[in-house]
């Protein structure tokens, strides 16, 4: 009676156990989907934090690439505008040595031109010689002829019979050449068609053309 008893009370702790052992069972497969379900968001919410950030950083770095290519456009701008100027600035330096160039070429020659034209004047021999007054050279002559006479010697000597031009060129050659004495001259205006022009220290007169008087010869620095 007592080893069956025995025998009984085993199998009833077992039978009480296993039920407990079944509902512990159901009890944690019940949990753990909770729990899986749980870590499941934590990582969606973490792929969305992660997606946001991607986001931002690509919105960044897109953001300092147009900056950087918007300065560097205007920068390229500047640079570009800055080689033309100096190209333009070059161009007239170039152009500027150029013009000085011939310049000092056209001096150079016409120099040794009216050295040459000098020493034959003074080959001459003549008491009276060139004076030199405001780009132009004037020639006194020490003899007497008639205008046209006159005329064809400043021709002769590459010159012309003066032209007066200006007030100051009569006030030189009145006070400086002509003193008392009278010159063939020829004016720009002559009111005196059929008459030839005679200037004299302090006034201009009419003469004719065939009466001989002094003269006076003018040539510019352009006729050398």
């Amino acid at each position: 009676m007592l080893d069956s008893e025995r025998s009984e009370i085993p199998e009833a702790i077992y039978n009480n156990v296993d039920p407990v052992r079944r509902l512990d069972l159901k009890i944690t497969e019940k949990q753990q989907p909770l729990q899986h379900t749980g870590s499941v968001s934590v990582m969606n919410r973490k792929h969305r934090a992660a997606e946001v950030c991607l986001c931002l950083l690509c919105v960044l770095l897109l953001t300092a690439v147009i900056v950087l290519c918007v300065c560097f456009t205007s920068e390229r701008k500047q640079f570009l505008t800055q080689i033309s100027n100096l190209t333009e600035e070059r161009e007239k330096i170039m152009e500027y040595n150029n013009n000085f160039t011939n310049e000092r070429v056209q001096i150079m020659n016409d120099q040794s031109r009216l050295q040459r034209w000098l020493y034959a004047q003074d080959q001459q021999g003549e008491p009276f010689k060139w004076i030199y007054y405001n780009s132009s050279f004037y020639y006194i002559s020490s003899e007497n002829k008639s205008w046209s006479d006159s005329s064809k010697d400043c021709q002769k000597r590459g010159a012309d019979l003066v032209i007066i031009k200006k007030d100051s060129e009569k006030e030189f050659l009145q006070k400086v050449v002509i003193k008392n004495n009278l010159f063939w001259v020829e004016l720009m205006k002559s009111p005196w068609n059929d008459y030839c022009v005679l200037m004299g220290a302090s006034k201009t007169l009419r003469s004719g053309c065939g009466a001989t008087h002094r003269w006076i010869c003018e040539r510019t620095l352009d006729n050398y």
